[in-house]
């Protein structure tokens, strides 16, 4: 994927597409396209969809891009378990949670009654 993300780098520096400019239709910050362009951090799926979208790939090249690169397999660093004690607390961990989402970080949520 660090191919396929190198190439849409190439691409949006090409059509003078800023990383603002992107972060903004994407819905992230404008670190988050830094570190996917260049730290080889992984967008989530529909992110990167939607990413190789502003710049005119399709699924279909997006998948064939990927689908020559070799997979890369990740493995869990660490596990975190955090409780909330009210709605509110628990409603503003979850938008910290997504708001961080980086594509590496998977975080499942449950709401106890």
């Amino acid at each position: 994927m660090k191919k396929l993300l190198e190439h849409l780098r190439s691409t949006r520096q090409d059509k003078g597409i800023s990383q603002d400019y992107l972060a903004v239709k994407l819905g992230v910050s404008s670190s988050t396209i830094s570190r996917w362009e260049s730290k080889g951090k992984f967008p989530s799926i529909d992110k990167l969809f939607e990413y190789a979208s502003l710049l005119d790939f399709t699924v279909q090249e997006v998948l064939a891009f990927s689908a020559n690169e070799p997979a890369e397999v990740s493995k869990p660093v660490g596990k975190i378990e955090i409780s909330a004690y009210d709605k509110a607390s628990f409603k503003r961990l979850v938008e910290q949670l997504l708001e961080e989402e980086d594509g590496h970080i998977k975080f499942v949520t449950m709401q106890l009654q």
